[in-house]
């Protein structure tokens, strides 16, 4: 393979790699903002409280003698549970009559717990980041030779499998399931769904729950897959995946899919290209530049709802 072929190749499965990290949170804040009209400024913190859900439950897996693949898998089913459950703790709360009466309200208890959760964790771990062994022995599956060698180590193709089954899950549960019908009904009118005996309060709390597992994900896949937590992390994922989400078109889910898809190759693309130390500045500016050329995103439709003026 001509090496200029090859660097391409090697770009675009870390473009692969770095969208599995960020396709689940985006799709999350997709279904948080399609159920509610609102943006929850707090699902960055729920995918880190899941990153060291993982990394403990990864730690216990290796001190029992466990292979690595159990490990992780465990590790991933323990964060998917805890941002799931968050998520459903979450809709109790924030759905409540007062809260989505007034958007601000809505936005400043999102900074509430998202500064909550944060300081909890930055307590209960004093501050440090916590590091998991590097799991397969930086095994690849797959190995091209030539001027440019392409590799893709076991660890990043497990990171973008799970990326991508999440994604897939998540679409067939929103698409073709009764829930998802459902769902999708409530997010049209809540008042319509209730009149025809749908419980709309269940539903979107259950729809939480599903963005919260997500959330879950990507918590697993920075804290496995990139092999470390932090409690700060959750800010600047939670404001990435954010703007992937809201530039791809508000509350729409392909439109989350393609923001993170091209997120990921904006970073991917000016890390190959220049220097690291503004890549994130470049990156929030070119997505401003995008919302301010077309608010309502790739692929939103400036839709009205009950809740909104006519």
């Amino acid at each position: 393979m001509p090496q200029q072929l090859a660097y391409i190749v090697q770009q675009l499965l870390n473009v692969a790699q770095l969208a599995g990290f960020y396709l689940p949170l985006a799709l999350a804040f997709a279904i948080m903002q399609a159920t509610t009209r609102r943006i929850f400024l707090g699902l960055g913190e729920v995918a880190m409280f899941a990153s060291f859900a993982a990394i403990y439950m990864c730690f216990a897996g290796l001190l029992r003698g466990e292979d690595d693949i159990a490990s992780a898998l465990e590790a991933l089913a323990l964060a998917i549970a805890c941002g799931a459950a968050l998520g459903f703790a979450i809709a109790r709360v924030a759905l409540g009559k007062s809260l989505q009466a007034s958007p601000l309200a809505f936005m400043i208890a999102s900074i509430g717990f998202a500064i909550a959760m944060s300081e909890t964790m930055r307590v209960a771990t004093g501050a440090k980041d916590i590091w998991v062994p590097p799991l397969f022995s930086g095994q690849v599956v797959a190995a091209v030779g030539g001027d440019f060698p392409i590799q893709v180590s076991a660890i990043a193709a497990l990171g973008i499998a799970i990326g991508t089954a999440a994604i897939i899950i998540a679409a067939v549960i929103l698409k073709w399931t009764r829930f998802g019908l459902v769902w999708r009904a409530c997010c049209q009118s809540q008042k319509l769904a209730s009149l025809g005996g749908i419980d709309s309060s269940v539903i979107s709390a259950l729809a939480f729950a599903l963005a919260g597992g997500l959330a879950g994900v990507t918590g697993w896949t920075s804290a496995i897959v990139y092999g470390g937590a932090n409690f700060s992390v959750g800010m600047m994922i939670g404001f990435k995946a954010m703007f992937a989400s809201v530039i791809g078109g508000f509350g729409t889910l392909r439109g989350a899919i393609m923001g993170a898809v091209a997120l990921s190759f904006l970073e991917v693309a000016w890390s190959a290209t220049f220097s690291t130390a503004y890549r994130d500045v470049a990156v929030f500016a070119i997505m401003v530049l995008a919302l301010v050329i077309r608010p309502e995103g790739l692929l939103g439709a400036q839709d009205m709802r009950e809740s909104e003026e006519w």
